[in-house]
């Protein structure tokens, strides 16, 4: 099943734990398989190597170069097929590029924590959940 996570479930998952954490789980059981476009993909190992989570990064027992690659080699990505993604979220304009990347990717769902996102509900008939919703439809 091809999924879509925002940036926001990744970090809390790796960080975090709880719900988040159990979806990226599925990732490892292949149970699920995360799409990416370059610029999400780019985003989240921005936001990974952020220095606000420095402190917290020295505590992981998996390096993250080595995380990245392994996600990267387990992941779907899709080319942009258009310059810019829709704007339908103007409040956060980043997010139209996780909804750019599940049209690209014909995702099942698209899994976030960001309530621009969570607010739509379905995009194109793609349904947006957070990790405890779609943890309980799976």
């Amino acid at each position: 099943m091809k999924v879509v996570i925002d940036t926001n479930v990744f970090i809390s998952g790796i960080f975090f734990g709880g719900a988040p954490r159990k979806v990226l789980d599925l990732i490892e059981e292949k149970k699920i398989t995360s799409c990416f476009t370059l610029q999400t993909f780019e985003e989240l190992k921005h936001l990974l190597y952020h220095e606000k989570f420095d402190k917290p990064r020295k505590l992981l027992s998996l390096p993250f170069p080595h995380f990245l690659h392994k996600l990267k080699t387990s992941s779907l990505f899709f080319t942009q097929l258009f310059l810019e993604p829709p704007l339908i979220i103007k409040e956060d304009p980043a997010d139209n590029y996780i909804l750019a990347c599940a049209i690209a990717a014909q995702a099942s769902f698209i899994i976030s924590g960001d309530k621009h996102l969570l607010k739509l509900k379905k995009f194109r008939g793609i349904p947006i959940l957070s990790p405890k919703e779609f943890l309980k439809q799976i």
